[in-house]
């Protein structure tokens, strides 16, 4: 499982708070403009990566070309309902794409079939994606929707994904709400140390102290739309507080 963290041990600082945050225009009506604003902002905040639609992706690549921030190209987005075969040819063409440079795939695994119990198309599902985007150079993330989830559907989750070969386990697309701290703690414990944890799904609602709190669990990447407040905020509010 992730370890979980003492205050003490945390790097609150702008930089390193950055570097846990994967920033993201996501929304189906964002413009060129909006886009742009986005990719100026993880520049300028040096977040670890830039998430956007498919339909950008490569545009964002070109943009992020020698910074080191990953562009994402996310793979059945936002509902994970279609056949593997679609998702697999969607991280083909994403790797065409990408390949050469920093870029991830975060893939929505297939909620229906896990509560339908069908864990071999479920794993498999999974483990066909996570093989194109490593092929590719890519990490692989699986977004669970842990909060359309059971406990027990969250542990069966969390180890499919994992023994399917994914880099991450990743909470929610936001699409129905985000996670509660009690369903994150629940995919730290169970997530093998290999496997790190990303949550998102959030929202605005996004905090500081949410965030404090996910990294003190064992989460290692926070993807939220709202990452240059939680840096500004936490340097400028919370560290003082904690006089760190």
């Amino acid at each position: 499982m992730p370890k979980p963290k003492k205050l003490a041990d945390l790097d609150l600082s702008p930089k390193g708070m950055a570097q846990l945050i994967d920033f993201s225009v996501l929304n189906s009506d964002a413009s060129k403009e909006d886009i742009d604003r986005g990719i100026d902002l993880s520049i300028k905040y040096g977040f670890k990566g830039f998430h956007t639609n498919t339909f950008w992706s490569e545009y964002v690549a070109d943009r992020l070309e020698g910074t080191g921030i990953e562009a994402a190209y996310p793979v059945s987005f936002p509902f994970g309902c279609v056949t593997t075969e679609l998702k697999v040819a969607e991280a083909i063409e994403g790797s065409k794409k990408m390949r050469g440079r920093p870029w991830v795939i975060d893939m929505v695994a297939n909620h229906g079939m896990l509560k339908s119990g069908e864990y071999d198309y479920y794993k498999n599902d999974i483990a066909e994606v996570c093989k194109v985007a490593h092929d590719g150079g890519a990490q692989c993330k699986a977004i669970l929707e842990v909060q359309l989830l059971t406990d027990d559907q969250i542990k069966a989750a969390v180890e499919l994904a994992s023994e399917a070969g994914v880099d991450f386990v990743k909470s929610s697309t936001g699409r129905h709400g985000g996670p509660s701290m009690h369903q994150v703690k629940l995919m730290c414990d169970t997530a093998p140390e290999n496997v790190e944890v990303k949550v998102a799904g959030t929202g605005s609602f996004w905090t500081p102290m949410v965030v404090l709190g996910c990294m003190m669990l064992g989460v290692t990447r926070i993807g939220t739309r709202n990452g240059p407040a939680i840096v500004d905020d936490m340097n400028d509010l919370v560290v003082p507080l904690l006089n760190l």
